[in-house]
């Protein structure tokens, strides 16, 4: 090659050879995001449609476990109630007896504390 073809290789042609290339370049890129755009979309679509259902759910469960606890609060405050009533009648019951029977209620506090120390002192 002379000097002359050198020159115009590398100037003229290679320059515009840079633009075309250049220009190549713009047009793939614009037309990457040109197809990437409605992906991008429906990905964000997608994932918003997926955030709600999750979202959903959660109140859906609770919602429910509000309802269970609400339930179970007013099950066990009935059987609380229930309970209470029970150990009164067994407090009154027990104290009638004392007070009708004193000398039989102390031989058998007397006969249990013994069979409780007895236990207890073979547990060393």
């Amino acid at each position: 090659m002379n000097e002359t073809e050198k020159s115009s290789f590398n100037g003229g042609s290679g320059i515009q050879a840079a633009r075309d290339v250049r220009a190549d370049l713009h047009r793939a890129i614009d037309t990457a995001a040109e197809k990437a755009q409605p992906m991008a979309e429906r990905l964000a679509s997608g994932a918003h449609a997926g955030v709600d259902r999750v979202g959903d759910t959660v109140n859906q469960v609770s919602g429910t476990l509000s309802e269970r606890g609400k339930q179970v609060s007013g099950t066990l405050s009935e059987r609380g109630k229930q309970v209470g009533a029970s150990y009164k009648k067994l407090a009154e019951t027990g104290r009638g007896y004392v007070v009708t029977s004193p000398v039989v209620s102390l031989l058998v506090a007397v006969a249990a504390g013994f069979g409780l120390s007895k236990l207890l002192s073979q547990r060393k």
